[in-house]
């Protein structure tokens, strides 16, 4: 529909104006794009344009309008992305760890067996401990 339009709208500025260019063609439809209504488009071609302010200029201006799509009024894909990522930083600040129950031996359907393998571990530390202890007092012993 692009080259559709920009045809549609040379052919009509070669009407109305007696010439037509790619430029001022390019220039008409970003007017309406930016333009909030017809009659602000037809005020922006007769003051910007020059263009006489008769009723082919305004029925070329209203449809136009119509024609052209233009860009959606709201916050750009930036901040709306800034403001998703302040939220979910907000909501994840509203999240604790939970504390594990000690009391819960078996979790999922298997037996948790780390307490009993650190009481191992610090058994066997102590008894290396306890050893060093005792190879140094026999070695005092010794002595």
């Amino acid at each position: 529909m692009g080259s559709e339009l920009r045809t549609w709208v040379s052919d009509k500025l070669m009407s109305l104006l007696g010439y037509s260019q790619s430029t001022v063609v390019s220039y008409v439809l970003n007017l309406a794009k930016k333009a909030s209504s017809a009659a602000n488009l037809t005020n922006q071609l007769v003051d910007d344009m020059g263009m006489s302010s008769s009723s082919e200029t305004r029925v070329f201006a209203q449809e136009i309008f119509a024609r052209v799509e233009r860009k959606r009024t709201g916050p750009n894909l930036y901040l709306q992305q800034e403001r998703e990522a302040a939220m979910l930083a907000r909501k994840q600040k509203t999240y604790t760890l939970l504390e594990a129950d000690d009391d819960d031996d078996n979790i999922g359907g298997v037996e948790s067996n780390s307490v009993p393998s650190q009481a191992r571990k610090e058994d066997t530390r102590k008894k290396k401990f306890r050893r060093r202890v005792e190879t140094h007092g026999d070695e005092d012993d010794e002595a």
